[in-house]
């Protein structure tokens, strides 16, 4: 018999039903609502993880499978994706996936609920992307992470922020204290990339733990 055209000949996914050790999925904290961007990420590794990833994002559709061996599959891989799916959600989320048909409607409902790509939710996401300050004393790389999620989120609702953008942005909104790293990375004569000011962001956040300071004092002794 030739290989099927759509799924592979070994379907190693059972095993996330069978294995009786935790799953991938029990150290995810369930959807409530927030930080669906975070959870997506996460849900999408998990369903690579299992080769379900492709019938839930709409890669493989059901019309693709041209034998009943492979029809078979793909309906077993959407329910095994859905019910993954629905068993990271919590309770007061289930209303908007419980009639979805298959793993690919549910996703997709969810992206089209969270994922808003009106003009308000754009202008709210920008908002808050260019609004972000840094106060003194907050860690910085949760700060990077932070305007980079955002940038992210922005450009899954079709807005998407350049790389200068977030450059400039991150650089305007950190603290008082790294007023001499932003002078001195001005100052340079080739173009800043985000690689470059937040490893040199991070260096000088290093550089102050070692030195037993954080916040202004940390920085007026690492300029000593």
């Amino acid at each position: 018999m030739s290989p099927s055209p759509v799924f592979p000949a070994q379907d190693p996914d059972y095993a996330f039903a069978m294995d009786a050790t935790p799953t991938t999925t029990a150290r995810i904290n369930k959807f409530n609502g927030t930080n669906f961007h975070t959870w997506k990420f996460k849900m999408q590794m998990v369903l690579e993880e299992r080769e379900l990833w492709e019938v839930t994002s709409g890669e493989v559709k059901l019309e693709h499978c041209t034998t009943t061996a492979d029809q078979a599959t793909f309906k077993r891989k959407s329910c095994k994706a859905l019910a993954i799916i629905c068993l990271a959600m919590e309770d007061s989320q289930l209303p908007l996936v419980r009639s979805a048909k298959d793993a690919h409607d549910a996703w997709s409902r969810l992206e089209g609920h969270f994922e808003k790509k009106s003009l308000a939710n754009k202008l709210f996401l920008r908002r808050r992307f260019f609004t972000t300050m840094m106060d003194e004393g907050d860690d910085v790389l949760e700060h990077i992470n932070k305007l980079k999620t955002l940038a992210e989120q922005l450009d899954a609702v079709g807005a998407p922020v350049s790389e200068d953008d977030l450059v400039i942005t991150l650089l305007g909104s950190l603290s008082e204290s790294y007023q001499f790293l932003i002078t001195a990375l001005e100052s340079r004569a080739d173009s800043l990339s985000w690689e470059l000011v937040t490893s040199r962001l991070l260096h000088e956040d290093m550089k102050r733990k070692e030195q037993g300071g954080g916040g202004v004092d940390g920085a007026a002794h690492g300029q000593g």
